[in-house]
């Protein structure tokens, strides 16, 4: 259409609706209906209406041309189908996942509102109305109601993420955790990071968090001393009773039961490390000239 076309002719009626949309509420009405009455006055051009009302001269053509084809009608935008919605039918099993899903105490936020969109979607709502209700992102509610239109329960589930590849493979942990427990370093009674990271290749910190993560502490020792006597705890009253109340005027003899040379062996067997559990000795039995200290005035033998 040029810009020298011959005026719109309107009808009174046109002219009057025109009328009051140019001074009504929506501003985008207002604005075409402006459009359509500037064109109707003789002599107007697309160049001369587009710079008296601060428009486009495409804005200008678009208009003129609508309602020269349509009349007022012409004027109203049209539907817009936008993007299909994807249809989302529920199963009575499907329903019953859902709401347990939604609804037990141990589901996991992320699953439980995915959950709950496609509770809302179902029972006929709109990805607007479910994103309000639920307070989440339009966006979101799309994204779910498509992923379960495609995969439905599966998938609500998080795809796996490869992530960066692991430096460490299993095999390499297996011969960690495996020397640990069951070798022993030439030259020391317990692996440490620096000796183990010598027999395996790897870095002392790598052998850190390995031994963090399956709670192997070689370095730790715990102690334990067994009594099979059955008056062990009468034993040990009487014992203690003489250290906080010392009789007046006695004199005490200890006698070990075993030389010097035999109280170096242990009671129990050493029992080893293992993943959360120390290495365990029985404690060694008392000799004579043990640094257990007496009473003061007693005299150990």
């Amino acid at each position: 259409m040029s810009q020298t076309a011959a005026p719109l002719v309107l009808t009174a009626e046109d002219r009057a609706e025109l009328a009051r949309w140019s001074q009504g509420g929506l501003p985008w009405l207002a604005e075409r209906a402006r459009i359509v009455l500037a064109c109707a006055e003789p002599g107007s051009g697309v160049a001369r209406v587009a710079a008296e009302l601060g428009t486009s001269r495409m804005t200008v053509r678009k208009w003129r041309r609508r309602f020269a084809e349509e009349g007022l009608a012409g004027l109203a935008d049209h539907d817009r189908p936008g993007r299909p919605v994807a249809q989302v039918v529920l199963t009575d099993q499907e329903r019953d996942q859902l709401t347990r899903w939604a609804r037990r105490a141990k589901s996991s936020q992320a699953l439980a509102l995915r959950a709950k969109i496609v509770l809302a979607v179902a029972d006929g709502a709109t990805n607007k109305q479910a994103a309000a209700d639920l307070r989440v992102d339009p966006m979101t509610v799309s994204k779910w109601r498509s992923r379960f239109a495609a995969r439905r329960c599966d998938g609500l589930d998080d795809e796996p993420r490869p992530g960066r590849p692991p430096s460490i493979l299993l095999d390499k942990v297996e011969e960690v955790i495996t020397a640990t427990l069951e070798e022993m370093p030439h030259d020391a009674t317990h692996w440490s990071r620096a000796s183990m990271a010598e027999r395996t290749g790897l870095s002392r910190s790598t052998i850190g968090r390995i031994w963090r993560k399956f709670d192997i502490k070689p370095h730790l020792t715990s102690t334990f001393k067994l009594s099979t006597n059955p008056l062990f705890v009468e034993k040990v009253v009487d014992v203690v009773g003489l250290y906080h109340h010392p009789p007046e005027k006695a004199v005490v003899l200890c006698v070990d039961e075993k030389s010097g040379i035999q109280a170096l062996d242990r009671s129990q067997p050493v029992l080893p490390v293992m993943p959360g559990v120390p290495e365990r000795r029985s404690s060694r039995r008392s000799w004579s000239g043990s640094t257990r200290p007496c009473p003061p005035g007693w005299m150990c033998t």
